[in-house]
This record gives C-alpha cells, structure tokens and sequence, in this order.
C-alpha cells in the first residue's frame, strides 16, 4: 500500500546507520589520541624550557657570588682577572648546559654565548679599571713624596720631576691617561717648588697673575686707617668725598653696620676687609645688571675681575663699555677701558692700562727666567691668583711679626734701633718703614720731651695757658703722675694753681662728665669745673674747649645760688637736661606762653641795660646800625631760648645766664671806631686777654707798628676783619700766642680823617705777656735797690752792735729782704687768654 513501508527494508537500513555511526566513533577515538600525544609534547617543551630559564638564573647567582668573592681578594693591579673569571664562567656554564634537557640545550648554548660576551666585557671593564686605578694611585702617592722631596730641597726639582715622568711612562695606562697623569705631576710639581720660595720672591712673580677682583681692588686702592680726600671732576682735583680703608666711602663694622666715612674716621684692616668684600659683591652684581648674564658668563675670570674693578671704582660700568661688554670680543672691551684712561684728570690712566692687559691676558709676570715661566706655564690661572694671595698673606704675617718686634725694641729701648735698620728691613713696605720711623722719632722726642716737661714743672713760675708747649707739658705731666696712682683731681688742681695750666685729659673727663646721664658722673664733672675756675679763672678760659669748663662752672654755680638747688639736686636737674626726656621737656618750654612772653620783651633796650648794670654808668647804643642791631638782638633771643630751657623757664635767671653768653663776644671797645658808647660783636677787648688788667698793649702794638712804617697816628681802632678774624678764632693758631687778624684803622691828628692799614693787623699777645713780665721783674729789681738805698742811707753811722747786725741782714736773699720790706714777690704776670 502506498505510504506503507515494509518490515525487511526497515531493518536493513537501521544496521546500516548502526555501522556508519559506529565508523565515526571509531574515527574520533583516533584523533583524540593524536591531540593527547601533541598536547603532552608541548606541556614537556613548556617544561624544559622553564628549566632552562631557572638554570639560566642560577648560573648568573653563581656567577655574581663567584666575582664578589674575587673582588674581595682582587690582587693590585687585577693581573689575570678577565681570564680567572671566564674560566669560572665556563666551568659554570658547562655544568648548566649538561643539566639542561636535550630539547632545550640548543636555546641554552645560544644563552650561555651571550651571557659569555656580556660577562667577558664586564669582566675586562673591571680589569682595566682596577688597573687604571692601581697606577693612579700609585703615581700619585709616588709623585706626593716626590713633591715632599722638593719641598726639603728645591734642587731636586728637575730630577723629582723626571722620575715622577718616568714612574708614568712606565705605568700601564694608556696614551691619554699618561698625559693626563704627566701634566698633574707638573703641576704638582710646581706648585711644591713655589712653597719652597721666600714670600716676598713669590709674590714678585706671581703678581701678574692676581688679577682676582679683590686682590686687584687691594693692590689699586692701597689700605688707609684714616679717612682722607678724594679728588675728581674733569681735572681730577675737584674734592668728592672723604676715603678710608680700600678707597670706600663706607664702613663695614663687626655687628655688620654700615657707616658714611667722614673727616674722622678711622678704621681697622678688619673693617676694611669687610666692606671691601661687601662692596666687591655688590660692584659684580651691578656690573652683571648692566651688561647681561650672558655677556657676564661668556668673559673669561681674569675680564670679569677687571670689569668688577672698574664698577668698584667708578660706583657702576660706564655707559661707555655697555656696547663693548656685550660684543663678546676682548680686544673690544680692552680698547674701551683704555678709552677712559683719560677721565678725572688721568689720575687712573696706570690703573685702566693695566685692566685693560687683563682682560687681553697679556698682564704679563715680571723678571721670571725662562725657566721658572716654564714652572709658572705648568700652573692654571687660578692657581697663580692662590699662589700669590698665599704670599701676600704671608708677607703680611712676616711684616706684622717684623713690626712687633721693632715696635717692642722702640718701646723699651728706643735707643738701641738704627733708623736705617727699619728702611733697609726688605719684609716692611714703605707705609709699614713710615709707621715705624714715626714711632721711633716720637719715641726720642718722647724722652726728650719728658726731660723738658720735668724741667717745665720744677720752674716757679706759670706759664700762658695758651702756650702750645706748655699744654703739652702738663698733658704729660697728667698722664705720668695719674698712671703712677696719684688722685687726677688733686694732679689737676696742682697744675692750675702752680702752672697755671689745665691738662687736656682732665678736661675731657670733665666734659665726658658734663654729657652724661648719670646724675652722680654730672655732679662731679661741674664740681671739677668749679674748683678748677675758683683757682685761676684764666687758665681754665686758656685751656682747649676751656670754654666749655667756664660755662660750666658759671651754670654750677646760677644753679646753686641762684636757684637754690642743693648739689644733688643740681646734678639731678643737669643730668636730666642730657636725656631725651629733657629735650622734650625743651620743645614744651619753647612752645610756652610765658617764653614768648618773655621773648617778645627781649629789644635792643634790654641788652643796652644789662651792659649799663655791670659795665658802663650808662646804656650804650646796641650795634653801630640798624643793621647790627637787628643782628644783635636776633643773637641774643637764641642763646636765650637756650638758657631758658637750662633754666627751666626762669625767665630772669634765664637773661642773666644770656647776657654771661652773649657778652662772650659782645661788648663796647675801646678800640671801636663808633666809639666805646656802643655794642659790637667781636670787640678788640673780647679777643685778646687783658695783661696786668689792661688791654693798653694792643694799641701800643698797632702805634709801634705804624710808626715804623712812617705814619705819626693819633688814634688806632680794630675791627672784625670778615675774611680772617673767625678763621683765625677757629684754628688752634688763632688760639695760641697771637690774637687774632683783625682790620686796623687809624687818624692822624684829632680831626683827621680815618684811614685803614693795607693788611690785616695780629697783636703778638705773647710777646706783650713776656714783655709785661720783664717789666714786672725789672720793677721788682729796681724796688728792691731801692730799698737796700735807704736802709743803707739810714744805718750810715752805726754802734758796733748794729753793724753786726747790719752784716746779717745784708746777707739775707731777695726774697727775705723784701718780705722784710712788706713787698709780695710776684711769681709772674698772670696770663689769660685771647
């Protein structure tokens, strides 16, 4: 039937796909094992090649430890390193390869040779290397005795130097390494050769090359300990400052304070050293600012110390070296430099040619042979500059040692130095041989100067407290007896009562006194200034800055009885008018009402009636014009603004103290033109002290000098002469045994008109003191003459008794004779000053 299969046909086609299913079956089983067999394959290459990889790093541990341990006990030199240890590696690397398995040893091999190569390089890198280092070491420690050798004996210089050539040559180093080695050994060399030289020939031959900028700013500038005056301007004499230490306008202290230099100061070499470094730095830094970093950097050092030295001298780089620094060309810049030779007068002309060759680095070093430039070439620029700075500093050690010495000899036995013993001594320069002689020559004055000052005291008389010789008598006198323990205030009063002088110390610790703040140091410095103004006025007004003792002793005393202070009270009040308290205290009181009060009465009447109290029996005109009196006035009220605030604002005692000032300089003349009814400011009478209480000797001066000359004068007058008279007042010679040059003017007959003579006039107070002197001697002789006359004229018949007794008194000395006769021997006219 259709679409009904039958029975057999199904069942010969199911045995059919039986089999073919069970073929395939068959057919997978087989390629299983194929993969099974293929995977086992690989997992065993995987395997052997993870061996390998692990003998691999195995053998390199061992091979690590092995060179460590051979390193440890390296022979000098390393001889035979490379080899001992790639015979280790092979041994190594042959035992790894026979452990590898067989499918990995052909990767090993190829391992092991590379391996091999590297160690090999590193192996021989380690050999040359310890070889190099071997023979360095040893050339240097035998070139380190060799330069030992040199150092004992400098004539062994050539030979030390060719056994040291001859150790390198022979070492094992290569072409380049021996020249290298040789050309420290010269040096080396050298260096120990220079050590050997004197300082003074060290530096003489190196002193072309210390173009340093400190060393080059020393040797320009020169050292000066006082301040001096520097000169500049187009013809280089024009003032521009005052100078000290290396040419600096400052002062670099040890607390690091910087000080403007004026006329009095004085520094240390310390100081010096400090603010040139300071200055030194800031000179580079200015000269890097004005050319750029960069041009700063492409200049060799010998250019930059030079340009350092032009800065530090002229403050900053000229504008007209901007253009040529920054060139880069040294020929440029060296023709700019020498192109300000000429500036100031050409007083630097030396100093700009000289940087000029430094930065041309033909600064050449002087008087050196052949030989020893040849020593000198071995050595680097920065050496030589050691070198000579080594020698400068030694030269300055010798010197100063020198110096001690010389100064110690000078100082106990100035005798037994030679003047020429210091200027032939070659370790001393000149200013140190000036120092020298100076303190030599003061050291024989100064014995011969105490003699003199011994003698000067031992006289009877006084002497002028103007005098310059006896100042500096007492002054030594002062010093001698103070240093041997004696009291200064009893040495002080003693020389002012029996000479007649103050000494310049004791008036400086009066006035050290009079600035202090401690109201005991006060009291005690006015004390001093009274006691010594109650012995003799004269000497303390005639003693240097006396003026300030007289002002003192003249305040002590308005304090103390005018004011009613007691002494601690008044030192209390005069310590306190030295603070700053006080100077505030001074600006409320001139801010007062009552002192412009009292100000505002302050008139031309007010000083006219002052000097009618104590001076005149009537009030003179203040001023010989309006003008003057104007002036007067104007001076009055600012000395009384200050006696005001002294005073504490007692208007009254304030215009006492004013007036005690102001008459100082102020005051009717018999000498004035405008006649002795008026007030003018530097009468004859207040610039020349009186003699024997006149001042008679000036006119007789001035009628003496114009009779000699021819011109019969009635009448003299002297007047401020505005070009000499204060220039005279202010100068220690317008303070001494000469009044001041004042203008001379005289009238010949009672009505003749005033004529004035063609230069100034100065009274010779000295002479006119020594005069008056003589006088009184003279006076004295001829009193005494006298005297012996009548006694004689009355004793001209006597009794044997009398002539006897006659006898006795005849024998008697002057001065008893005149004791006798109730007459007082003078020791001397007493002197005051100008």
């Amino acid at each position: 039937m259709p679409g009904v299969r039958r029975a057999q046909v199904i069942a010969d086609t199911s045995a059919a796909q039986a089999t073919q299913q069970f073929g395939r079956q068959l057919q997978g089983a087989a390629g299983d094992v194929n993969r099974l067999g293929q995977q086992f394959t690989s997992d065993q290459q995987r395997i052997d090649d993870f061996e390998r990889k692990r003998g691999l790093l195995s053998l390199e541990g061992q091979l690590a430890e092995g060179e460590r341990t051979s390193l440890e006990k390296l022979a000098p030199g390393a001889a035979g390193f490379e080899q001992d240890m790639l015979a280790n590696f092979d041994k190594q690397a042959q035992a790894f390869l026979g452990a590898v398995p067989a499918s990995a040893r052909k990767q090993a091999q190829n391992d092991v040779q590379a391996l091999r190569n590297r160690y090999q390089a590193r192996y021989s890198a380690t050999q040359s290397n310890e070889q190099k280092r071997y023979f360095e070491e040893g050339i240097l420690e035998s070139n380190d005795q060799l330069a030992k050798t040199i150092r004992s004996n400098p004539e062994t210089y050539d030979r030390s130097l060719a056994r040291g050539r001859q150790m390198i040559e022979e070492s094992g180093l290569d072409r380049i390494e021996k020249e290298t080695a040789l050309k420290a050994w010269k040096r080396m060399a050298s260096l120990a050769w220079f050590e050997t030289l004197p300082a003074s020939e060290r530096a003489s031959l190196l002193e072309g090359s210390n173009v340093d900028a400190l060393s080059l700013i020393r040797s320009k500038e020169g050292f000066r300990e006082k301040a001096y005056a520097d000169t500049g301007g187009p013809d280089g004499k024009q003032f521009s400052g005052w100078r000290a230490g290396f040419g600096s306008d400052t002062v670099t202290r040890a607390d690091g304070s910087i000080e403007t230099v004026t006329e009095n100061t004085v520094v240390t070499r310390e100081d010096a050293e400090r603010d040139l470094k300071r200055r030194e730095a800031n000179s580079r830094v200015s000269a890097i600012k004005s050319i750029g970093i960069d041009a700063w950097n492409a200049m060799p050092p010998r250019a930059q110390a030079a340009l350092t030295s032009i800065t530090y001298n002229y403050g900053e780089v000229p504008k007209r070296l901007h253009a040529a620094a920054k060139s880069g060309d040294l020929e440029t810049l060296a023709n700019a430099v020498l192109g300000l030779a000429g500036d100031n007068g050409g007083v630097n002309k030396a100093r700009r040619e000289q940087e000029a060759a430094i930065i041309l680095g033909v600064a050449a070093i002087p008087n050196a042979s052949p030989e020893v430039q040849k020593r000198l070439d071995t050595l680097s620029y920065e050496d030589q500059v050691k070198l000579y700075d080594q020698a400068q500093s030694d030269l300055v050690s010798v010197a100063a040692d020198r110096m001690d010495g010389f100064r110690l000899q000078i100082a106990t036995d100035p005798l037994s130095v030679e003047r020429q013993q210091i200027l032939a001594d070659p370790m001393l320069d000149d200013g140190q041989k000036a120092v020298l002689i100076k303190a030599h020559d003061g050291a024989l004055k100064s014995g011969e100067r105490q003699r003199e000052a011994i003698d000067w005291a031992n006289a009877p008389q006084k002497s002028n407290p103007l005098d310059p010789e006896a100042r500096k008598s007492a002054e030594l006198m002062f010093q001698q007896a103070t240093e041997a323990g004696a009291d200064p205030d009893a040495v002080a009063r003693t020389l002012v009562s029996g000479k007649g002088v103050v000494a310049r110390p004791y008036v400086n610790m009066i006035r050290n006194g009079l600035n202090s703040r401690n109201a005991q140091e006060v009291g005690q410095a006015y004390r001093r200034a009274v006691d010594l103004y109650g012995i003799d006025e004269q000497a303390v007004v005639g003693a240097e800055n006396g003026v300030a003792l007289e002002e003192a002793a003249l305040k002590w005393r308005f304090y103390r009885e005018n004011m009613g202070f007691s002494e601690d009270e008044a030192a209390q009040h005069l310590a306190e008018l030295n603070s700053p308290d006080a100077r505030e205290r001074r600006k409320l009181l001139l801010e007062s009402d009552e002192y412009k009060a009292a100000d505002k009465k302050l008139d031309a009447g007010t000083i006219a009636g002052l000097f009618d109290e104590g001076w005149l029996s009537f009030a003179p005109d203040v001023g010989s014009n309006p003008k003057a009196e104007i002036y007067a006035v104007g001076e009055f009220k600012r000395i009384y603004a200050e006696t005001f605030a002294e005073t504490g604002g007692e208007p009254d005692l304030a215009k006492e103290l004013a007036f005690k000032r102001f008459s100082r300089s102020w005051g009717v003349s018999d000498y004035s033109a405008h006649g002795d009814g008026v007030v003018i400011k530097y009468a004859a009478e207040n610039l020349h002290p009186p003699i024997g209480e006149s001042h008679e000797y000036i006119r007789d001066e001035a009628l003496a000098l114009l009779e000699e000359n021819g011109v019969d004068a009635s009448e003299v007058f002297l007047e401020f002469n505005p070009t000499y008279t204060l220039q005279d007042m202010r100068s220690s010679a317008g303070n001494q045994a000469l009044g001041p040059r004042m203008t001379l003017q005289y009238r010949r007959g009672e009505d003749g008109p005033l004529e004035y003579w063609p230069v100034a006039f100065r009274v010779d107070v000295a002479g006119a003191h020594a005069a008056f002197e003589q006088q009184q001697e003279d006076d004295q002789r001829a009193q005494i003459e006298r005297w012996r006359a009548e006694r004689d004229r009355k004793s001209a018949a006597p009794s044997r008794y009398e002539r006897q007794k006659n006898r006795g008194a005849g024998s008697k000395p002057d001065s008893e004779i005149l004791k006798e006769a109730g007459i007082a021997l003078k020791s001397g006219a007493a002197a005051v000053p100008g």
